[in-house]
């Protein structure tokens, strides 16, 4: 006799120490109050959208930070972690007008970049990113650390 499903546990959560779940949660909670990118870097990413076509050629930095804002709030959205030179960032996954888009952050809550990507899945397994869940999910369990 098997197991029983409800006792099929995803251990997901086991992969952030406390202290990072802490660190996810406060820069999960900064970019969904305000878009905020590295100095200069606003300007440059969304003409790159533009000339990508990924934004209409008309589009402002409002239009950009909507898209962001969208995907970040959507709470059946899914959250990746990535680790870079000793770093976390995250990546939220989801659809925006028909388009699937990677919303890509760090610990302090500062844009690394928004795109929708040819092939999503090839370019999250080659770079190695990690599911975490949900975001209902994820902040369910981070905020039991800070609770």
């Amino acid at each position: 006799m098997g197991r029983p499903k409800a006792h099929i546990v995803n251990k997901r959560y086991e992969i952030l120490t406390s202290d990072q779940k802490t660190k996810f949660l406060d820069a999960f909670y900064i970019i969904r109050n305000s878009v905020q990118w590295k100095p200069g870097k606003d300007i440059s990413h969304l003409e790159k959208r533009k000339r990508m076509r990924h934004l209409a050629l008309t589009a402002s930095l409002r239009d950009y930070h909507d898209v962001i804002s969208t995907l970040v709030r959507n709470d059946q959205n899914i959250v990746y972690l990535y680790e870079f030179e000793n770093t976390y960032y995250y990546a939220v996954r989801g659809f925006f007008q028909g388009n699937e888009w990677l919303v890509i952050f760090g610990n302090d809550g500062i844009i690394e970049t928004a795109f929708p990507p040819e092939d999503i899945d090839h370019y999250l397994t080659n770079r190695g990113f990690v599911l975490l869940d949900r975001i209902s999910e994820v902040l369910k369990w981070t905020k039991l650390v800070k609770n």
